[in-house]
């Protein structure tokens, strides 16, 4: 639901490029005409994108700069390579521009980043990339039980969310839908958001806000009604190397 572990070289999943892919995945998620337009002065929306979400993740920028470089190295057309590439969200270079330039003008961003201790701006997401990586717990809630074959009045969807998930990813999935409702100032925002992290229905269209109010509300029904008790030193619901997953 969450960013693997892109530093657990020896798991079975490892790749050599983990980061450069979903850098790859941030700027796919913007309209092409927006995607690899990075200049020496100014990020790109995919870029600004994806510093604000490796600000949860130490070192992912750092890492994203070497797999970079690593690449430029060796060159886009070797090999391992290439393969590793044909597998990521292509780079389409944009007119007058090579695919080693559109790496090499994300640089001094990602470097910038790492030197700001990692900082990024706070913003509103504005990619459905960037909403799920945000919001991962309220992303699986929305997406995987508001699919478009969803019936209403869409309580069996949350009766079945809940009797499949775990307590503390329930409690995450109700703090990220209060979070949404203050990053989302009106309804047509929240109702976007809403669709960008998954939904295929909205079981009130016209009032999205105090409809995703009263399911934050559900869910903590469900947790107090077991009982739940969040672990007391960290949040089961994120990675260890995310910083959300530290109990302040």
């Amino acid at each position: 639901m969450t960013q693997p572990n892109i530093f657990d070289d020896d798991a079975p999943w490892a790749e050599w490029l983990p980061e450069l892919r979903m850098l790859l995945e941030a700027y796919a998620a913007v309209p092409r005409e927006e995607r690899f337009t990075d200049t020496d002065e100014t990020p790109s929306p995919a870029m600004r994108a994806y510093l604000r979400i490796a600000a949860y993740y130490p070192g992912r920028a750092y890492r994203a700069t070497h797999e970079i470089l690593d690449v430029l190295k060796y060159g886009l057309d070797e090999a391992d390579v290439a393969d590793n590439l044909a597998s990521m969200p292509p780079i389409v270079a944009p007119p007058g521009r090579t695919r080693e330039d559109c790496l090499i003008a994300m640089l001094p961003h990602l470097a910038a980043f790492t030197e700001d201790r990692e900082r990024a701006e706070p913003a509103v997401p504005e990619t459905t990339w960037e909403y799920r990586e945000r919001l991962p717990n309220l992303a699986h809630l929305l997406g995987s039980y508001f699919h478009q074959d969803a019936e209403p009045p869409y309580e069996a969807a949350v009766d079945d969310y809940l009797a499949h998930t775990w307590d503390h990813q329930v409690a995450a999935a109700a703090r990220e839908a209060r979070e949404l409702l203050s990053l989302c100032g009106s309804e047509e925002d929240t109702a976007e958001g809403v669709r960008m992290l998954g939904a295929a229905v909205l079981p009130e269209p016209d009032a999205v806000r105090g409809w995703l109010d009263r399911l934050a509300g559900r869910l903590d029904a469900h947790l107090s009604a077991q009982g739940y008790r969040p672990h007391p030193t960290r949040d089961l619901a994120y990675p260890l190397h995310d910083l959300r997953s530290v109990v302040r």
